[in-house]
């Protein structure tokens, strides 16, 4: 019997001013327990000493330099190079656990079909003072629901670093060539094409040491601080997701299971991806498709837990303090429903939960006003029945 090669693997590395941290990146992924085919540095016009660090590993790294144009012009450099069956994308800021690609070329080798792996991310940061590396969080996955990946991605960019990603190289093809233009939220945007047209898999395991830091970040012509770097991701999501909802079909939403409540169960899941998007017009008119497919029918559980999401936005919800009116509308629109109650109390269940952080923290303003919004989509009758166990459960 002849065996089957495993995929190569390619590893692109586009970096900018990034002389002070790349070597560790280079280092982690020279330490995988798992071969790299090869591995390519693209510098997007770097001005500092970038070129002499990595050239410290010419023997064992490609390094190519262009004009600064952002991201995702020097991962198109670097696709047009790599020679490996599957892209693994590295970040000249974050560390690869030595069994990161061992654990995410798995699933690769049990199902030839595979076409995306993921894994989890920790965050860390350095101390400056001491050089203590403090690990903050692992990144959540989302829960094994049902859903397509595609789904999961659409609502929340839940995979925050393209290391936790291997993806075959025809992948990228189809898609290619990345969209330039885009610099802001750009591993979202490519993120959402391929899981619009492929499945993932993935492995439960740490594969990407995500550094927290200070630094600037974008190319040269917007270099943007932390301080507005949440507020920019925030717009550039908005802006994202109100190009592509449009075009999206029912049986996408629905995740192609073409039952009985398929319609119904895709107009909710419209309407939770638009307002974890701030797209509240959006969301109002999708819930208003919704009532109008099926106003009789109780909700099923899926479509009870897809609602539950719908003030998950990890932006929070200033829009919705500014504005509480959107509640009112949701409200209004879900009123002809005759599973109401029910759907205003999965929506509302993330307020509980919002509400105990704030109190945690001693945030007695913001958390009086999602007790606000609370009252405002529930209503004093549902309210009355279900907000007071939810908040004492929750607190």
């Amino acid at each position: 019997m002849t065996s089957v090669a495993p995929p190569s693997v390619t590893v692109i590395l586009p970096t900018f001013n990034r002389a002070h941290l790349i070597a560790e990146s280079i280092d982690s992924l020279l330490a995988q327990t798992w071969p790299i085919e090869e591995i390519i540095v693209v510098d997007d016009g770097s001005t500092d000493h970038t070129d002499r660090v990595v050239a410290a590993y010419e023997r064992q790294v490609r390094y190519l330099k262009k004009a600064n144009g952002g991201k995702l012009s020097a991962l198109n450099v670097g696709l047009t190079c790599a020679s490996g069956d599957l892209i693994w994308i590295m970040d000249d800021d974050d560390i690869a656990p030595a069994d990161a690609l061992e654990n995410l070329i798995t699933p690769f080798l049990e199902c030839s079909d595979t076409n995306i792996s993921y894994g989890a991310l920790q965050k860390f940061s350095v101390d400056a003072s001491t050089g203590r590396t403090e690990y903050v969080k692992t990144f959540p996955y989302p829960p094994e629901d049902g859903r397509s990946f595609f789904l999961h991605v659409l609502e929340d960019c839940f995979i925050t670093g393209q290391p936790c990603l291997l993806i075959r190289k025809s992948c990228y093809d189809a898609i290619g060539p990345l969209p330039e233009h885009i610099t802001v939220s750009e591993d979202y945007a490519v993120l959402i094409e391929l899981a619009r047209r492929y499945e993932a898999r993935r492995v439960d395991a740490v594969t990407l040491f995500q550094r927290q830091h200070e630094g600037p970040r974008g190319p040269s012509d917007i270099r943007y601080a932390a301080d507005t770097r949440y507020a920019r991701w925030c717009a550039a999501d908005t802006g994202l997701m109100e190009r592509i909802l449009p075009t999206l079909s029912l049986d996408e939403l629905s995740g192609g299971q073409g039952d009985p409540f398929s319609a119904r169960r895709a107009l909710f899941q419209k309407a939770v991806i638009a307002a974890r998007k701030k797209l509240w017009p959006s969301a109002i008119e999708a819930l208003h498709g919704a009532v109008k497919a099926d106003r009789v029918t109780p909700l099923n559980p899926l479509e009870g837990h897809i609602l539950s999401g719908m003030l998950g936005c990890r932006y929070g919800l200033d829009e919705l303090v500014e504005h509480p009116e959107w509640m009112d509308r949701v409200r209004d629109v879900l009123a002809p429903l005759e599973d109401r109650n029910e759907a205003l109390s999965r929506i509302a269940g993330l307020l509980t939960y919002r509400i105990r952080i704030q109190l945690s923290e001693r945030d007695f303003k913001r958390a009086r006003a999602y007790w606000g919004l609370f009252w405002r989509l529930t209503g004093v009758r549902l309210g009355v029945r279900t907000g007071v166990s939810r908040l004492a459960s929750a607190i």
